[in-house]
């Protein structure tokens, strides 16, 4: 491809000469993706999703205390791993049917218990909607069906434990209560039967009002020291609650603590440690205990801990203090009534007994109320807002004409890319300006492309019906004669004139056409010259001096023989084989086309003669010298019709013996290389290259007058 500047223009015509391989770039690119879209289709994959919303419930002292610490992102992103937590995982599988609802612990611990479990994780996937506090909770599977009931299973799933964890700090101090009423009721039965007992056996014991104010004082202190021994006694075992190991799964309860003040900072830490435990495990679902976030997640739940054993410790040893407090208290007022009767000392103690029990129940009781209200009030931070729906087409399905599309225009693409390329490494030449360019050599003339079977089909319709198809392709050949109006017959004279501006400083009286390969339009280019040339009113003399694969007397219907080679061998003149217009008349051209042409009688005809063994001989011996200068001195023009000169060495040896060489040259037949080649040849032969015949031109138009674009046929 020559060296030139391109511009729009030369863009499109580039992408219009190699149309059929962008086509054919395109069609193949779009073959194999519809075989791939299908060869390769996946199995059908079905997601149904829910959609829940997240609030968090607090008090006041918990909202205070989170707006310090962590921001509600971090929590939404803490209820999207637990979502995929074991325990709801777990529910998720029982609601399917894939364990069973009453294992044993150790079917739950085992492998095969686990790892279905954990599978069920790995198809639930969770993720926050935007900015807002929905989760979306999506679920595939190859059953559109299961796929469904798994999100709903899942949601489902996720407010129920979500209501049990944020509600078990309600339920356990409900339990408790429950236990601490069934034991005092019992002290208190024993208690008021101790005191009919006495009562009846001996008698009502009256006491001062000094020692009953004695005894009601030391009734207080001995109340107080009791709550006080049962809050001590409740803290130590707290400690060793939080002291104990919580890495196991699916039990969050483990390693907490439950605390009756809920606005105390024990109460906050506790929730803290609650929602560190959760995050715990729901990282333990993905990794294991040495991952670096969960060991991290467990050095939070450490330091937790550390601190609420610190606030424990103290609040035990203020306990204790008060404790030692209250005993001496008591011990004082108890050596005030030891002098008191006995009966009435026993008495008062039973009354006591009695009184602190009631007391004491009726606080459990009033408490015991109070958490049955809250367990019926159930804190609920989660709320399905849409329920899945059964899928009707599957995820993973293929778009077919999304991908044709792309197909498509990677194929426009790709074939682009290749015209381009293909282009590139073209080796002919692109343009006028660049053959004469690449050559050193001006373009004497343009035979354009034409339509060989149109010619043949209007020399079929001037020749009689029964002419063989021989004479008619040999007469759709001399398009000069056939159709002299035509823009094939104008090129050919634009050819002639050009031919004599080129001669102008130098007479050139002998002209030899040559071509650098086989097939590129020489021999009818000079034939058609020579016509022309006759038609003008030049004494024209054509000669076939292709002796291995000789054309010209087949074109214009003469014979063979005698002929040059002939002439070059025997003694007789060549004068004597040179074939006229009565010869001519007998041949292809017939009666009627040389009478009806104008200057056809000025054309005379030289064929190649006899067959010789090695052409070569004759052209090297010096008498064609003699009979070139023989030829120039009879005729006004000498046209010359010789091998191509890659393949044979002919017209080189042919070329120093004339006056002048044209080299033809079809459009795109052969590389710029062979072209070079030949014109090599020919200077090394020191013959006087006139110029260049481009022959199967495609003209295209273009807004600059005379330049032409051409591409091979």
């Amino acid at each position: 491809m020559a060296q030139y500047e391109l511009n729009l223009i030369d863009y499109w015509l580039i992408l219009k000469k190699r149309k059929y391989l962008i086509l054919l770039s395109t069609v193949m690119v779009v073959l194999f993706t519809f075989l791939f879209s299908e060869l390769l289709k996946p199995n059908p994959m079905y997601e149904a999703a829910a959609r829940v919303k997240f609030e968090r419930s607090t008090t006041v002292a918990q909202q205070l205390l989170e707006s310090l610490s962590y921001s509600s992102v971090n929590d939404l992103g803490t209820q999207l791993e637990f979502i995929r937590s074991f325990p709801v995982m777990e529910r998720v599988g029982m609601d399917l049917g894939r364990v069973p609802h009453d294992a044993s612990e150790e079917e739950k611990h085992s492998a095969t218990y686990l790892n279905i479990v954990y599978n069920l994780g790995q198809e639930i996937t969770a993720q926050r909607e935007g900015d807002t506090n929905i989760i979306r909770i999506s679920a595939t599977s190859d059953d559109p069906e299961q796929a469904e009931r798994m999100a709903n299973f899942a949601a489902t799933a996720y407010r129920v434990e979500n209501i049990a964890a944020r509600n078990r700090l309600v339920t356990e101090s409900r339990r408790f209560v429950e236990e601490q009423l069934e034991n005092l009721e019992k002290r208190l039965n024993d208690s008021e039967e101790a005191l009919r007992a006495f009562k009846e056996q001996e008698g009502q014991v009256f006491l001062s009002e000094e020692a009953r104010a004695a005894l009601d004082t030391f009734t207080k202190l001995e109340e107080q020291s009791n709550d006080v021994l049962r809050k001590r006694i409740e803290g130590e075992r707290q400690i060793e609650v939080l002291k104990r190991s919580d890495a196991v799964i699916g039990h969050q309860s483990t390693g907490r603590i439950f605390t009756e003040e809920p606005s105390a900072l024990l109460t906050i830490l506790n929730q803290r440690l609650l929602d560190l435990i959760q995050e715990r495990d729901a990282l333990l679902i993905n990794y294991t205990f040495d991952h670096p976030q969960v060991a991290e997640q467990q050095k939070k739940i450490n330091n937790v801990k550390l601190e609420m054993i610190q606030e424990l410790k103290s609040k035990v040893a203020t306990l204790s203090d008060r404790e030692d407090a209250l005993q001496k208290q008591r011990d004082h007022y108890r050596q005030r009534y030891l002098g008191y009767p006995r009966s009435s000392i026993h008495m008062s103690r039973l009354e006591r007994e009695v009184k602190v029990n009631t007391d004491l129940l009726a606080t459990l009781k009033a408490k015991h109320q109070e958490l049955l209200i809250k367990g019926a009030e159930r804190i609920e931070e989660v709320t399905i807002i849409a329920p899945a729906m059964t899928p009707n087409k599957p995820i993973n399905a293929s778009n077919v004409a999304l991908n044709l599309m792309i197909g498509s225009l990677m194929g426009c693409v790709l074939g682009v890319v290749l015209a381009f390329g293909r282009e590139s490494f073209d080796t002919s030449i692109g343009t006028i300006e660049g053959v004469e360019e690449f050559l050193k050599v001006p373009v004497l003339g343009i035979i354009p492309q034409f339509d060989y079977k149109a010619l043949k089909d209007m020399a079929e319709e001037t020749l009689p019906p029964d002419t063989p198809s021989t004479v008619v392709e040999s007469l759709s050949k001399l398009i000069c004669l056939l159709d002299p109006k035509s823009v094939l017959s104008e090129s050919l004279r634009s050819l002639r004139t050009n031919i004599q501006f080129a001669s102008m400083d130098r007479r050139v009286k002998s002209i030899i056409f040559t071509s650098a390969g086989l097939g590129e339009g020489k021999s009818t280019c000079v034939i058609n010259l020579a016509i022309t040339m006759a038609q003008e009113g030049m004494k024209v003399l054509l000669v076939d001096a292709d002796l291995r694969k000789p054309i010209v007397h087949q074109r214009l219907g003469l014979d063979r023989e005698p002929g040059l080679v002939d002439a070059l061998l025997g003694a007789t003149s060549w004068r004597s084989y040179v074939r006229s217009a009565t010869d001519l008349m007998l041949g292809t051209v017939g009666v009627d086309r040389v009478m009806n042409t104008p200057g056809l009688d000025n054309l005379h005809v030289l064929t190649s003669g006899s067959e010789s063994g090695n052409p070569n001989e004759f052209l090297n011996i010096n008498k064609i010298k003699t009979l070139t200068a023989e030829m120039q001195a009879d005729y006004d023009i000498v046209l010359i019709d010789t091998p191509p000169i890659l393949p044979v060495t002919d017209a080189v040896a042919f070329s120093s013996r004339v006056d002048g060489t044209i080299l033809v040259y079809q459009v795109g037949r052969i590389g710029r290389n062979a072209l070079k080649r030949a014109k090599f040849l020919l200077d090394h032969a020191q013959a006087n290259v006139l110029g260049v015949v481009l022959t199967n031109v495609k003209s295209e138009v273009t807004p600059e007058y005379g330049l032409y674009r051409y591409e091979p046929r």
